[in-house]
């Protein structure tokens, strides 16, 4: 079981299982364990917001490399001598570096990115159904934060 599906298992859980919006809401209030399922649910999401960024900055720095090394490949080539066997060298190792870098944006940093973006629509979702179409007493709200302990992400 990855930690995605853990955390949407106990996102689950804390919400009683619950499965349809229309189901929560004829379901009446939030309870004071809802509440706190729903604020963990809410730190969460803040979590993944973070880390979505983080990850779409890396993305973002690495393609600027990528287009860099692109770049100086192209200008090389263009001025290699035929001749000139170090300059060949060097070409084919920044060609490498390409693309490494490449197959690295494409088998790791792309895919990371995506999976945090699923995971956060699937959380987004899940609160939304189960915790943003429902109400709350403010005294339930109040004491569900008042020693608010969430599982670690």
């Amino acid at each position: 079981m990855n930690r995605f599906s853990i955390r949407v298992a106990l996102a689950t859980f804390l919400l009683g299982g619950f499965a349809l919006s229309a189901e929560a809401q004829s379901k009446g209030a939030l309870t004071v364990d809802e509440i706190r399922g729903c604020l963990c649910m809410d730190q969460e999401l803040a979590a993944t917001r973070e880390d979505i960024a983080i990850r779409r900055a890396m993305l973002d720095e690495r393609n600027a490399q990528l287009a860099a090394l692109s770049s100086q490949i192209a200008q090389r080539r263009a001025t290699l001598d035929p001749m000139d066997i170090v300059g060949q060298d060097l070409l084919k190792n920044y060609i490498n570096q390409e693309n490494a870098l490449r197959d690295l944006i494409q088998s790791d940093t792309r895919p990371a990115l995506n999976q945090s973006v699923a995971e956060y629509n699937a959380l987004a979702a899940l609160y939304t159904t189960e915790c943003a179409n429902r109400p709350r007493y403010k005294l339930d709200a109040d004491q569900a934060a008042k020693d608010l302990v969430c599982p670690i992400p």
